[in-house]
């Protein structure tokens, strides 16, 4: 018997703990901040802020009520099943699957927002570091998955070629 964990049992344990994390922020600011706009002010670069997001990342799409609060889950339970689909895949590296792992978490973390409760709930504020966007643990999450993702991408390119000297 194998005594080795599977990485990609790994990776699926890490996106369900991600995804858990998300879930109990949101549930902890829903309650202890209460009203939309409530701000905690913290002594560091964060602070805490309920916000409902009826859009997406930056607001690119603009909000059409139920129609983008169906089409936005929509999008994010196909993204996070097919993307889970890849990590499963053996031929997928160990940091891509970790990568598709974190991405599916936070889309499935804001698709059930909008599911529960018609908007994603936003909580972390970094608008002392000039950054007007509040955000949750699911979009960290996403964030993380990109990069391991550009990782995996770049590192190959890094390693030093092999120069094949042709013989005289």
């Amino acid at each position: 018997m194998n005594s080795r964990l599977n990485p990609r049992i790994i990776a699926l344990s890490a996106a369900f703990a991600m995804l858990g994390l998300d879930q109990l922020t949101k549930h902890w600011a829903l309650l202890s901040l209460g009203a939309v706009g409530t701000t905690i002010k913290l002594a560091g670069p964060i602070d805490l802020t309920l916000v409902f997001n009826r859009s997406n990342a930056f607001g690119l799409i603009p909000d059409c009520g139920e129609f983008s609060r169906w089409a936005l889950t929509a999008l994010s339970f196909a993204i996070a099943a097919i993307l889970l689909g890849l990590m499963l895949r053996q031929s997928t590296s160990i940091m891509n699957a970790f990568g598709f792992a974190f991405i599916s978490a936070g889309a499935l973390g804001n698709a059930l927002d909008r599911l529960r409760l018609g908007a994603v709930v936003d909580l972390f504020d970094a608008s002392k570091l000039q950054f007007v966007w509040v955000f949750n643990v699911a979009d960290v999450s996403i964030d993380l998955g990109i990069a391991l993702i550009l990782l995996a991408a770049l590192l190959p390119l890094l390693e030093p070629r092999k120069v094949l000297h042709g013989k005289d």
